[in-house]
């Protein structure tokens, strides 16, 4: 208790001074901000003390999740050393493609040879929670040693800036300031930080293999910066509210998940007594639990095999099946109200109109309800799940053919990651342009199936046949101009106001990276904020779509025929009839397709 009061106790105004001076602890900021440094800590002088101050529970739990998340391979057949001598990297422009994916191979290898130190069967090596666990305490203490030993000059407990640039400097790396200054924020865990503590140090640095050096150090940021993503994940949603697999999402590397994978960095301490001498005991209560635990994960494994990029879009597509399938009856809401004339059933949104807003929205439930029962909220659902594998597959081979060809002719870079903002908002739009031709002629058919009455005009065959009739293949393609000048401004809206709320998010919390559900936030304001600008575009295309149905006789010139005919009918908020069941099934859409598809990754071993 003793110890326990003396570690919660206010410091006195003498230990803050000395503490600040030193600079073990950073300037408090006047007036205090949300996002400032937390409050006074004692610094713990070894690593006993370092490990007590986290708590046993709380560390176990963040060295499983961690271990969960490893990928189970075989075991490594290249040479690591050979691999580590001709691939050097002493500056941030010295990293290619072929370079950051030898090192990240040389990475993965060395991680399973270390923690695998007995496996018998090579072909069937993968590290254990037991092997994963004491690599990781040893790993620990290697970097405690070299963080207080040899880097930490002023022995203050915290890396700064010069600190840093005095050891790059010995191992001959040279870093420009702002090169420096970035390296320093991904190792911190905070924007404002200006020193680098050992837990942040510990948490960057946990899953490099090699042993620890400045040189070394260094290469491994670089490969870790290199195989970053966007972060978005299944937060993304495309113009019809849809949940999609973006072209920029990619596979995490192994070496992100350290950062990705919080635990909570509890000062609580613990009895270092019961630590010590009930740890035996507690070990085997913690092993026998996790070894069950990765018995079911490695069947998983062994049964599934295939390649990670395979699995990834496996995982989106199945995500995004379900996701579709469970919102279906907004999407068959929409189109109805979009398409539906009020001599069929539809209503008017003029002013002198006497059904309108939610009362309109009811008679369109009740109507389709009616003709079809409950099956007709999920016509058209078929052609939907139908198109999601082909359009993601077309969607990343597009955008990473258009990203090596910006990175060629126009930015002059080797890495297609460094190409400029404007090639890569450009790159993704290619990416859409491109899927979005592929895929068009199965969307008509589904408008047109969607937009038809009775059971007979309702069939895909029905469907194919009378688009035929109404204009042959041109018929299928009718209102693809439209729907790709709105790409463009939907992926500007959507990206620039999801990077917005990310960095307010960010300054006001003074978090790294935001959460799992400030991410699927994000995503789904951004994404109704995109489909909300560009609804009417949306409007004219799903009417020239299903112009010729039996739900929809009228037929249309062309788009300007579309606009007058809507605007003399309805006037302006004609072109966002069907604007709220399209926002009403965001949230459900991209809180169904994250669960699902976080839950496919796991049983795909991802």
């Amino acid at each position: 208790m003793g110890e326990l009061a003396d570690q919660n106790r206010l410091p006195s105004k003498r230990e803050l001074f000395e503490a600040t001076f030193s600079g073990a602890q950073d300037r408090p900021f006047i007036p205090r901000l949300r996002s400032d440094p937390p409050a006074y800590h004692p610094l713990p002088h070894s690593l006993l003390e370092f490990r007590s101050g986290e708590g046993r529970e709380e560390r176990e739990k963040w060295l499983h999740l961690l271990w969960k998340r490893l990928p189970k391979r075989s075991a490594p057949l290249s040479d690591d050393e050979e691999i580590a001598r001709l691939n050097p990297v002493k500056d941030h422009a010295s990293l290619t493609q072929e370079k950051a994916e030898k090192l990240q191979q040389m990475y993965e290898d060395e991680l399973l040879g270390r923690c695998n130190t007995h496996s018998l069967a090579p072909s069937k090596a993968h590290i254990t929670w037991k092997d994963f666990k004491k690599y990781a305490e040893a790993k620990e203490a290697e970097l405690w040693n070299i963080f207080h030993d040899e880097l930490d000059l002023d022995g203050n407990g915290h890396l700064d800036a010069d600190e840093l640039q005095i050891a790059l400097s010995k191992a001959g790396v040279a870093l420009s300031p702002s090169t420096l200054s970035e390296f320093m924020t991904a190792l911190t865990s905070s924007p404002h930080s200006h020193a680098i503590s050992f837990r942040e140090f510990r948490d960057f640095l946990l899953l490099l293999p090699r042993k620890v050096s400045t040189e070394e150090i260094y290469r491994y940021y670089e490969v870790r910066k290199y195989f970053g993503d966007d972060g978005r994940g299944a937060a993304r949603l495309t113009m019809e509210g849809d949940v999609s697999l973006s072209a920029e999402d990619k596979p995490p590397s192994i070496y992100l998940m350290s950062r990705t994978i919080h635990h909570p960095h509890s000062a609580t301490p613990v009895d270092h007594r019961s630590t010590v001498e009930q740890g035996e005991e507690d070990d085997y209560e913690y092993d026998q639990e996790y070894d069950d635990e990765e018995e079911e994960e490695e069947e998983v494994h062994h049964s599934l095999g295939g390649s990670t990029a395979v699995k990834f879009l496996l995982a989106g597509g199945i995500a995004g099946a379900f996701s579709r399938t469970c919102t279906a009856p907004f999407d068959r809401l929409k189109i109805f109200l979009i398409t539906r004339p009020p001599d069929l059933g539809g209503t008017s949104l003029n002013p002198q109109a006497p059904v309108r807003g939610f009362k309109a929205i009811v008679g369109a439930v009740g109507r389709i309800y009616a003709e079809n029962g409950v099956l007709g909220f999920w016509i058209g659902n078929g052609l939907s799940v139908t198109k999601i594998f082909p359009e993601s597959a077309i969607k990343f081979l597009a955008y990473e053919s258009a990203k090596r060809m910006f990175a060629t002719y126009v930015d002059h870079v080797e890495d297609p990651r460094e190409i400029s903002g404007t090639s890569r908002f450009l790159s993704g739009g290619l990416g859409g342009i491109s899927s979005q031709l592929s895929i068009y002629p199965i969307e008509t058919l589904k408008t047109q199936m969607m937009s038809s009455t009775g059971d007979k005009n309702r069939t895909l065959s029905t469907a194919a046949r009378r688009l035929w009739k109404l204009g042959g293949v041109r018929a299928y393609y009718r209102g693809l101009t439209i729907g790709l000048i709105g790409v463009f401004p939907y992926s500007a809206i959507d990206m620039s106001t999801f990077e917005a709320l990310k960095l307010a998010y960010l300054r006001s919390t003074g978090k790294d990276e935001p959460g799992v559900l400030a991410l699927l936030a994000f995503g789904s304001v951004s994404g109704s904020v995109g489909a909300t600008s560009v609804y009417p575009l949306n409007l004219v295309r799903t009417r020239l779509q299903a112009s010729g149905s039996s739900g929809h006789p009228q037929k249309y010139n062309g788009i300007f025929d579309v606009v007058s005919k809507t605007y003399e009918r309805d006037g302006w908020r004609g072109f966002y009839r069907g604007l709220f069941p399209t926002l009403a099934k965001v949230v459900p859409a991209v809180s169904i397709s994250y669960v699902v598809y976080e839950h496919t990754k796991r049983k795909l071993g991802v």
